[in-house]
């Protein structure tokens, strides 16, 4: 299944109180959960956030249903990226 980049922009989140960002990510994992039950691949898998926006690694069959998804749960994709291939660094011993 291809990797996606979502980028989405939110000036000031990272003063956003913690339990307001838990209920966005309960409420983008249940609308995930829906989504699977209609048959539709798509699975989060990482994301990371700033103080102006949350970057996540997405897995679905498609760049629609990442739109489906923001759209479905009231959020945005700014920007999606499929990701092509991965560059793995381990500098520990270095």
């Amino acid at each position: 299944m291809p990797l996606f980049h979502i980028e989405r922009i939110a000036p000031g989140l990272g003063s956003t109180p913690p339990e307001e960002l838990e209920k966005g990510v309960q409420n983008s994992e249940s609308v995930l959960v829906e989504m699977r039950s209609e048959g539709k691949n798509i699975r989060q898998v990482r994301s990371f956030a700033n103080m102006d926006g949350i970057f996540c690694i997405y897995e679905a069959d498609s760049e629609d249903l990442i739109r489906e998804h923001a759209e479905r749960s009231g959020g945005t994709a700014d920007k999606i990226t499929v990701i092509t291939g991965e560059i793995q660094h381990d500098t520990s011993e270095q």
